[in-house]
């Protein structure tokens, strides 16, 4: 039981890190370092804003991996996120920058935050993509760019003493840095793709769930609805092992209300505009990498899902 405690807190403080480096909260911890850190700024950034989507990536992988090892039928599918977007609802409003509220680490975050981050990451996808494609064209044309963009070129690189070294000497730092800028952002976007194939995993098994299998207490067989929930939580029984944390009955309380929401949210959040965006992304990059991706069957699944009466 109380190593069951232990990896139930881990578990949960992982889930904890999606608010803290995805989405918003990100320009908080970028401000953060800005004021702290000496010398190349523009490299530090680079770094910092890679170290913070691997984090996300990683998280988001071992999100993946408890649902497959822990869920073997979709009737019996582990929900690390209960069925609430209230996260992408609150941020996508009129001030998204606003703070996302601290989530209790014994509470599972809702469903929200991974539709955050899923949009969240089509945006940098494009930003990264565009910054790729540019750098790629001015490495091919160093030699025409002009003298101030080369300075400042040369300038991330070496921060003082660039009027003072050879024209030869500053189109070698100029392509320097433009070969790392083009790395960086090579990296950022396999992050971003892992990332949005990962969110859409997440959120496809949980719909999944939530629409089509989830009893709500409220409903006429709630005492059966109950005891379905009850033995389909295996993963959160070990989250409520300490008893202190009435954790599986938190998660185990889903009303019909509930279900209807989630399902007029997600409508809402995951429109014509997003699905149009993953799919310019599978298209942009993962085919081209001679990957294979699951973008595409993911988001028609999801669609589905969404247009499916409960009624």
């Amino acid at each position: 039981m109380e190593l069951q405690g232990h990896i139930g807190r881990f578990q949960r403080q992982c889930l904890g890190l999606l608010s803290r480096f995805g989405g918003s909260d990100r320009l908080r911890q970028f401000k953060f370092q800005d004021d702290n850190v000496e010398g190349d700024k523009v490299s530090k950034k680079d770094e910092i804003e890679l170290a913070m989507q691997q984090i996300c990536a990683n998280v988001m992988e071992y999100c993946q991996s408890l649902m497959l090892q822990s869920s073997p039928t979709f009737q019996h599918a582990v929900c690390l996120f209960t069925p609430s977007l209230s996260e992408t609802v609150n941020r996508d409003g009129p001030r998204q920058d606003t703070q996302a509220p601290v989530v209790p680490y014994w509470r599972l975050p809702g469903l929200g935050i991974i539709v955050y981050l899923l949009k969240q990451s089509a945006n940098d996808f494009f930003s990264y993509y565009d910054s790729h494609r540019q750098s790629v064209s001015k490495l091919q044309n160093v030699d025409q760019l002009p003298p101030d963009e080369i300075k400042e070129l040369c300038q991330s690189v070496m921060p003082a003493g660039v009027d003072k070294i050879s024209t030869a000497q500053k189109y070698v730092l100029a392509r320097r840095r433009l070969v790392k800028v083009i790395n960086n952002r090579a990296k950022l976007l396999s992050l971003c793709s892992f990332i949005i194939e990962t969110c859409l995993f997440i959120l496809w098994r949980h719909l999944e769930y939530y629409l089509l299998h989830c009893m709500p207490t409220d409903s006429q067989d709630s005492l059966f609805a109950s005891r379905t929930l009850f033995k389909s939580r295996r993963l959160q029984d070990s989250f409520a092992s300490e008893t202190n944390l009435d954790f599986r009955s938190g998660l185990a309380i889903v009303s019909q209300h509930d279900l209807d929401q989630l399902q007029a949210d997600a409508i809402n959040a995951f429109g014509e505009s997003l699905q149009k965006k993953l799919l310019d992304i599978e298209g942009l990059y993962s085919k081209v990498r001679s990957r294979y991706s699951f973008i595409q069957a993911l988001v028609r699944r999801i669609r589905g899902l969404l247009r499916i009466s409960r009624n």
